[in-house]
């Protein structure tokens, strides 16, 4: 974003800018540090055009102001006007939001300090959350629902089950989509739903610089849905299962969910059992496989497979699969 554009966008809301710092592209916008005139420092940020990008902002907006008023420390919008901004034959939208400190980390510079701050933070969210009444949201369940689907379809492709075969050595089976539908339909009938943030992730949250670091910044609320928290619970812990390759699965799984969400954060987890062929196996368990089999489809769309196996975060997200019978070696690999 040049800085002209900057200017403009904030002389849109009647303010001047006295310096712009550079800034950061994400998946669907780029923002800016900006200091005013008047010596306060907000964050400019323009989003890429896409379908419904006005009611993404408008939902992001809609979270964040509510959570502002519970003194999370969540981005929130500095004004609550969207811009409209002519760019070559496309119309962008743009947002001023009120400025975070602090940093994003890697994953694998995660102490069990930070493991045990994100779910302390993730509770807090959590709690604050269940009081959210503001704009609608769409459900995680059809949100989901639609992604299993267009997983189905790749995979049941011919074409795609022999690559992901003769090139990885690799083997999903229909009956793994048909169960995640089932899950899906049993969330659906679950007490205790709310509003979730759906990606809360290591891009997503901004710690102090310090010895004793501290979750001073939680963004990007364009995902935000409705439904059981598990949902959130699963798809951070994914993340971390897969990323802090330094801890063992079952410290990562304590700090996590025992010492930092429900010690740290005061909040209970839900401890919900879905009934099987084979017995009863924890909600949180077929979540968590749910979020793993979308990363490693995402993999698989967006790279190509000869050089997955250079990739760290496919390989831990695979042997997760395999570990958990979700996905098979196919015979005589």
């Amino acid at each position: 974003m040049e800085n002209g554009t900057i200017r403009r966008i904030v002389r849109m809301y009647g303010l001047e800018a006295a310096h712009i710092f550079p800034g950061q592209k994400g998946y669907r916008n780029e923002t800016h540090p900006v200091k005013l005139t008047d010596g306060r420092m907000v964050n400019i940020m323009l989003y890429k055009s896409e379908p419904r990008i006005t009611e993404l902002i408008a939902r992001a907006n809609s979270i964040g102001a509510f959570l502002a008023r519970s003194n999370l420390p969540v981005r929130s919008p500095a004004d609550p006007r969207i811009v409209q901004l002519s760019h070559s034959t496309q119309l962008r939208y743009a947002s001023m939001y009120t400025y975070l400190p602090g940093k994003t980390i890697p994953w694998e510079a995660y102490t069990r300090h930070h493991i045990k701050e994100l779910g302390r933070a993730l509770a807090e969210l959590h709690t604050d959350l269940a009081g959210y009444d503001g704009v609608a949201l769409p459900r995680v369940t059809d949100e989901y629902g639609a992604i299993v689907g267009r997983m189905e379809q790749y995979f049941t492709n011919a074409q795609a089950r022999q690559a992901l075969s003769d090139k990885l050595g690799l083997s999903i089976t229909n009956k793994v989509f048909t169960h995640i539908s089932h899950i899906l339909a049993f969330c659906e009938k679950l007490a205790g739903q709310q509003a979730l943030h759906m990606d809360f992730v290591r891009s997503n949250i901004l710690f102090s610089d310090s010895h004793d670091p501290q979750i001073i910044g939680i963004i990007d609320f364009e995902k935000a849905a409705y439904g059981h928290p598990l949902f959130d619970v699963a798809r951070t812990l994914a993340f971390l299962l897969v990323d802090c390759k330094y801890k063992p699965a079952g410290k990562v799984r304590k700090y996590f969910l025992q010492s930092g969400y429900q010690k740290r954060g005061g909040r209970r987890l839900a401890q919900i059992a879905v009934r099987m062929s084979g017995g009863r196996r924890p909600l949180l368990e077929e979540l968590l496989d749910l979020s793993l089999i979308y990363d490693f489809y995402k993999f698989l769309r967006h790279n190509p497979f000869e050089f997955l196996e250079q990739n760290e975060h496919f390989v831990r997200t695979r042997d997760l699969l395999l570990a958990r019978n979700v996905i098979t070696t196919t015979s005589g690999q």
